[in-house]
């Protein structure tokens, strides 16, 4: 039997009666069609376009799709990946269904790419998530007008909820495919500011998604924060161009300036076209994620053996080592902060780290390796016995933190990227950090605020207004990244 998703925005986000939303879509596409950012003769890989009712973006979406229209007769699938409005739950979710239906007739599904991205942990399938949905849906008149009612393009419909951006990255690499894949980004910008404050937060959002910054985008800036992050890894990744279409906000549209939404239209090309305007290209070296990763693979084991040589010095001298300014490389001389985590036998050992960088890398993790070994409270001081292929050691380089604000409790909660965020909650001198490994023993974000919060010497039910968040991001690397065996053997 053929399951077909019926529409649950017709009427209200876009015309019901199908010849007015032809008459509608192809106003809007004529338009764009014959707007300056439609000189390029270059067609993108993926786009971003936001999903307001069409009376509000649908001028914006347009400049988007008609940087694909050459695509026609190409592509065979469109992967459309958005954020889920109507639920929260764990991770991606698909529909149980064979197509999606507008008035304009159905779009059928990709079974291939559905079972591609069903064999993926994170994605399930959740009808509930899909049936009043509207992100996804406002987007699929384009695509109908654009490359035909009856074309044999079938799509891919992704809604992202509580997971974390690289998830979010890991599927669109699955479903790349090659010129007969397109991929479409679905979201608006901020929401509900007064006018000149949502201008000034959509173009800071512009300037991080040119630089391809996406661990700077959250929740605050985008509602479809993850799926853009995860298409602006995708892209830093390969070295793509991106170019901005065009952005305005609803108070553009209706002239009401007091509570806005803000809308844009990107188009993110593979690389190797030329093109006008501000024309950006990912440089893997950009951003605090480019430089560490790239601090990590050029230094890293150096890294690693300098927080094992001072759990070493620990063990005989009873202090951290004094990292030697003359054999260090010059990159772990400049300001860093980091954790060092001990585990044994896969579980916690010790951990103790620095917030803030506050003196150069080497020392940092020196000290801290020490820390984690001898000074954590939670445990003895390591043994010389300890030291054996059962001790794993890691360490995690933080981002600055930058502060997360939310309205209460729940928008908290709700606004956390599982997998991703690493948190210091505060209240008064109360005081908690943990780290974004943490989510892989608390999943659920409101088991991993009433623990932070615990951990913070709050009560797990404990709010006031008081309370303050900061986010920050990490990357790292363990000992185990560089030798299974005998790590803790020593020549003297």
């Amino acid at each position: 039997m053929t399951i077909i998703r019926p529409p649950a925005v017709a009427g209200s986000f876009y015309p019901a009666d199908p010849d007015i939303l032809q008459s509608e879509i192809d106003g809007l596409m004529d338009a764009a069609l014959h707007s300056d950012v439609m000189d390029d003769g270059v067609t993108p890989k993926a786009i971003i376009v936001p999903h307001a009712g069409l009376m509000f973006s649908g001028a914006i979406a347009a400049l988007g799709f008609a940087t694909v229209r050459a695509l026609k007769g190409q592509i065979k699938r469109i992967v459309i990946v958005g954020p889920a409005h109507r639920m929260a739950f764990q991770g991606v979710a698909l529909a149980k269904a064979d197509g999606f239906a507008t008035p304009l007739g159905t779009v059928k599904c990709d079974l291939a790419g559905l079972q591609t991205a069903l064999s993926w942990p994170q994605v399930q399938i959740l009808d509930d998530a899909h049936r009043q949905e509207h992100g996804l849906e406002i987007e699929l008149p384009f695509i109908q007008r654009l490359f035909g009612e009856d074309s044999d393009i079938g799509i891919v419909p992704l809604l992202v909820s509580r997971c974390g951006a690289r998830q979010v990255h890991e599927l669109i690499e699955a479903l790349w495919g090659g010129p007969e894949t397109l991929i479409v980004i679905s979201s608006d910008l901020s929401h509900f500011h007064d006018y000149e404050t949502a201008r000034h937060m959509d173009n800071r959002t512009r300037d991080m998604i040119e630089r391809f910054d996406a661990e700077g985008i959250d929740s605050n800036d985008a509602c479809g924060a993850l799926p853009v992050a995860g298409m602006l890894m995708s892209a830093r990744k390969r070295g793509m161009r991106i170019k901005t279409l065009g952005m305005r906000n609803s108070g553009d549209v209706t002239g009401d300036k007091s509570r806005v939404v803000g809308y844009g239209a990107w188009a993110i090309y593979t690389g190797s076209e030329k093109m006008r305007d501000r024309d950006t290209r990912a440089e893997p070296s950009e951003g605090f994620t480019g430089t560490t990763e790239q601090l990590l693979a050029q230094h890293g084991p150096e890294m690693i053996d300098l927080a094992r040589q001072s759990v070493w010095h620990g063990i005989r001298h009873g202090g951290p080592l004094s990292a030697s300014t003359a054999s260090v490389s010059p990159a772990l001389l400049e300001p860093g902060a980091c954790f060092v985590t001990l585990k044994k036998s896969g579980q916690l050992r010790g951990c103790i780290g620095s917030v803030m960088a506050h003196r150069d890398l080497a020392t940092d993790l020196c000290e801290n390796a020490f820390k984690a070994g001898f000074a954590d409270p939670r445990f003895p001081p390591l043994q010389e016995a300890d030291l054996n292929d059962d001790l794993e050691i890691s360490i995690s380089v933080l981002s600055p933190a930058r502060d997360f604000p939310f309205e209460d409790e729940a928008d908290l909660i709700a606004k956390l990227t599982p997998f991703e965020d690493g948190m210091i909650l505060s209240d008064g001198n109360n005081r908690g950090l943990f780290l974004p490994q943490v989510w892989e023993q608390l999943p659920e974000p409101a088991d991993f605020v009433a623990h932070l919060k615990r951990k913070a010497g709050l009560s797990m039910d404990h709010w006031s207004t008081t309370m303050r968040a900061q986010r920050f991001i990490t990357r790292g690397i363990s000992g185990k990244d560089i030798t299974t065996h005998d790590f803790w053997k020593t020549s003297d």
